[in-house]
């Protein structure tokens, strides 16, 4: 039995489709012509999921959390906050302070992405006379059309359809650095001021609670950090070399997305954060899938859809965003 990535196997279903088809049926003779066509349709899907994702930073982001099912309509997402706190009390005491957990709910409704290719009668003809594939890069500009459309959920989310991304989500915390303005123009001693500010406000947010193990710049700003010097004791050191030699644990990013991110869509953004699907994730309910092919006047069109419910952020206190520029 051949395996799933067998491009020589074919569908029944696509096969029975193919040969009830009136472009099918009134320009092919042969029940081989259908099963030819069938296995070339066949190879284009299984070639299109083959396909590697374009360049991008988004999964390396926000992580995926696939599991919630594929017929979901809503996602409701549950944040728990331990309440209350001891005291001294007497021999006697019956009026004990209450701990407990608090409970926020919020939903989010999943949304579906969709988008198509096909092949017209003269495209099926020339792959048949001529035993030639299909063009797959059709497919492939679907697939990534798809892609596309996800990665700008995971970063932006989709006002539209109040689907929040990482860059949009209202529940990441602003850090007001002591040196306002574009880093470009800052001296390497205030660029290092404002890197250890940062770090300092995000253990002052979380209290320990949180580790930061990721420091997302802008390019701008990390071109910065990388290229300018630190003037103490006429040092060589940029504020980079510093930061990495004293916060061994946080890895230092150049992500481009990050440019004009901020809400204005003039500003750099940057981000520190703990990276952990725990912290933040993006609720793929169904990640790209290609539908059985149809029959549409002169054409054989596959309809190929994805769902997403954006962005979801779990603890919020685990990022901290600040403008760059």
């Amino acid at each position: 039995m051949p395996g799933p990535m067998d491009h020589t196997r074919y569908d029944d279903s696509d096969v029975r489709m193919l040969a009830n088809a009136p472009i099918v049926r009134n320009n092919f003779r042969e029940d081989a012509d259908t099963i030819f066509l069938a296995r070339q349709l066949d190879y284009v899907r299984t070639a299109t999921y083959d396909r590697q994702l374009p360049g991008t930073n988004a999964d390396a982001l926000v992580p995926d959390d696939t599991s919630v099912p594929e017929w979901a309509e809503t996602v409701t997402q549950y944040a728990y906050d331990m309440v209350g706190m001891a005291k001294v009390i007497s021999n006697y005491a019956d009026d004990l302070p209450r701990a407990d957990v608090r409970t926020i709910s919020r939903s989010v409704s999943v949304r579906t992405l969709g988008d198509s290719y096909g092949y017209n009668i003269n495209e099926l003809r020339a792959s048949r006379a001529t035993g030639a594939g299909l063009d797959a890069r059709k497919a492939a500009a679907a697939r990534r059309a798809m892609d596309i459309k996800i990665m700008s959920i995971k970063l932006n989310g989709d006002t539209m359809y109040n689907l929040f991304g990482l860059f949009t989500h209202p529940n990441v915390p602003v850090q007001v650095l002591p040196v306002t303005g574009d880093w470009g123009g800052l001296t390497g001693d205030q660029i290092l001021q404002n890197l250890i500010a940062w770090v300092t406000g995000y253990q002052n947010q979380t209290k320990g609670t949180h580790a930061p193990t990721h420091l997302e710049l802008a390019p701008k700003a990390y071109t910065a950090a990388s290229t300018k010097f630190i003037t103490a004791a006429g040092s060589m050191v940029t504020p980079m070399m510093w930061f990495r030699a004293n916060y061994p644990n946080i890895t230092v990013e150049n992500i481009w997305e990050l440019t004009n991110a901020a809400s204005s869509g003039t500003k750099d953004l940057g981000l520190l954060y703990e990276r952990s699907a725990d912290n933040i994730s993006h609720t793929y309910v169904m990640p790209f899938a290609q539908l059985p092919p149809e029959a549409r006047n002169l054409e054989i069109v596959t309809d190929c859809v994805a769902r997403s419910g954006g962005v979801n952020i779990f603890y919020p206190l685990a990022l901290l965003s600040a403008l760059t520029t």
